[in-house]
């Protein structure tokens, strides 16, 4: 066997420290790793133990019960069982609810008490009294705030979908959902889902 040379024992030797300074390298970073997903659990465990609970109610499709919108109530289907229902889902930065809610107004006006008409606040995080009121609504409507609000709301995008606002509801006499409309809803348009899927008749 033939015998190393100094320069090959020097290479040797600097290849056995680089490979030592590797290997701590990777232990490191295997800490640093460690360490920081130890972080991000303790704080992701941190958030879910303090979130605030969202308003206590029913959220499925025929039986949601929802917190007043404008005083310390409750807001819930059953209450308007006995007639069709039109339930008005609007948000404050919400632009075709601005022609919508007025159109749908002027016809509650127009029908009277024949049908139920609803407004919910809803992805808003309950900023939507001052456009309700604007619009004319507030004191004329029964108004909810969505469970959970902002864009976790329970009913909207939980129980409905809802990517966006406007939503509109369609319940007929005994309760029943009929009708889901996803953006806008004329009050023509309601008139002639009322006539076609419930008892109202024009």
């Amino acid at each position: 066997m033939a015998r190393q040379t100094k320069a090959q024992r020097r290479a040797e030797k600097q290849r056995a420290v680089e490979e030592e300074r590797r290997r701590q390298a990777r232990q490191r970073a295997v800490r640093t790793i460690g360490g920081g997903l130890a972080v991000l659990v303790f704080a992701v465990l941190f958030l879910v133990s303090v979130w605030p609970e969202p308003a206590v109610g029913d959220t499925s499709a025929d039986g949601w019960d929802l917190p007043e919108l404008d005083g310390d109530g409750r807001v819930a289907i059953a209450d308007f069982a006995g007639k069709p229902t039109v339930v008005a889902f609007f948000a404050s930065w919400c632009h075709v609810c601005e022609e919508e809610i007025p159109q749908l107004l002027g016809l509650s006006d127009e029908i009277g008490d024949e049908v139920n008409f609803v407004g919910i606040n809803s992805q808003d995080n309950s900023r939507g009294l001052g456009d309700a009121e604007k619009w004319g609504i507030a004191g004329v409507w029964p108004l909810a705030a969505d469970i959970g609000n902002g864009n976790g709301s329970g009913l909207s995008s939980g129980t409905f979908g809802a990517r966006g606002m406007p939503l509109n509801l369609i319940y007929d006499g005994a309760g029943n959902l009929v009708h889901v409309q996803p953006g806008g809803l004329s009050a023509g348009d309601a008139v002639r889902l009322l006539d076609e899927l419930t008892e109202f008749d024009v």
